[in-house]
């Protein structure tokens, strides 16, 4: 079984990106419109002023904003992993 991850930095970047750092020491830029889509908590996300407003939830279990949307620390690494795949494989 792998061992739980943790978040223990985020930083809000333009266009729906969030860059997070999780306990293991990897950090990665994650692209979050795809999930923003079709949801009325999560597309709230796509205004800047409310999307900057990201922060880590209290024990490193994810990342949260202030209108209760949140993401837990796999989530985002799952999709780092693919979209860090999907692009490695588009540069080469």
């Amino acid at each position: 079984m792998k061992p739980m991850l943790s978040v223990i930095g985020v930083q809000a970047l333009p266009q729906g990106q969030l860059r997070v750092v999780w306990d293991d020491g990897v950090t990665r830029d994650v692209d979050l419109r795809p999930q923003m889509k079709g949801h009325v908590l999560l597309e709230m996300l796509a205004v800047p002023e409310v999307f900057r407003d990201v922060s880590v939830v209290p024990g490193g279990g994810g990342v949260e904003w202030l209108n209760g949307a949140d993401f837990s620390a796999r989530s985002l690494r799952i999709w780092s992993d693919e979209q860090e795949h999907i692009n490695s494989r588009k540069s080469a």
